[in-house]
């Protein structure tokens, strides 16, 4: 794929929601948001890569993007060159999913 754009999901800090014990979710909220995004984009026939290993600092910079404001992941956007079809393997449920307890 020759992505054509880079959507770039960010969060501030200073503004996002804290649990009563101060436990801070700006990281999930973009993180929800970035995967809308993605589900969206596939549904429209486009391809997406959650890209999280990046230089904060570079992309920031590169951007200019201001520095309260955190780089949380970034993803491609795109056609993709073909079509590779569903992913085939995947862990059962039973491999991930505990009723009750662990």
């Amino acid at each position: 794929m020759q992505a054509p754009a880079i959507i770039v999901a960010c969060a501030d800090p200073k503004k996002a929601w804290k649990r009563n014990d101060g436990e801070e979710y700006w990281k999930v909220d973009a993180a929800i948001a970035m995967q809308n995004l993605v589900l969206a984009a596939t549904e429209l026939g486009l391809g997406a890569c959650w890209i999280a290993v990046f230089n904060e600092k570079a992309v920031k910079k590169t951007l200019n993007i201001p520095k309260h404001i955190r780089v949380v992941a970034m993803t491609p956007l795109g056609y993709p060159d073909e079509d590779k079809g569903p992913v085939t393997d995947r862990k059962t449920l039973n491999e991930i999913v505990h009723f009750e307890k662990w």
